[in-house]
């Protein structure tokens, strides 16, 4: 299939699952779901402003500092969320 500049396919799914199975172990959204609600959006709208931040400054370029054991770890750990949930 390739690569392309327009399609980027990575772990973003993962960070987005593992961010979600945090934040459900400091708020329980059934007994609070106002408050995962503002926590919810509060955490993306950071993620948002990072990624942005990362954009407008050209700082992709570090992401290729990050070891291939580390990226390996990072996916190897969500595996395992994946599987235990």
């Amino acid at each position: 299939m390739g690569t392309s500049r327009e399609v980027a396919i990575g772990p973003v799914a993962v960070v987005s699952l593992l961010l979600s199975s945090m934040l459900q172990e400091l708020i329980d959204p059934e007994t609070d779901p106002l408050g995962y609600t503002k926590l919810v959006l509060t955490t993306t709208f950071f993620a948002g402003i990072f990624q942005a931040s990362f954009g407008i400054f050209r700082l992709g370029f570090l992401v290729d500092f990050l070891s291939h054991a580390a990226i390996v770890g990072f996916m190897g750990g969500a595996a395992i969320v994946i599987g235990l949930q």
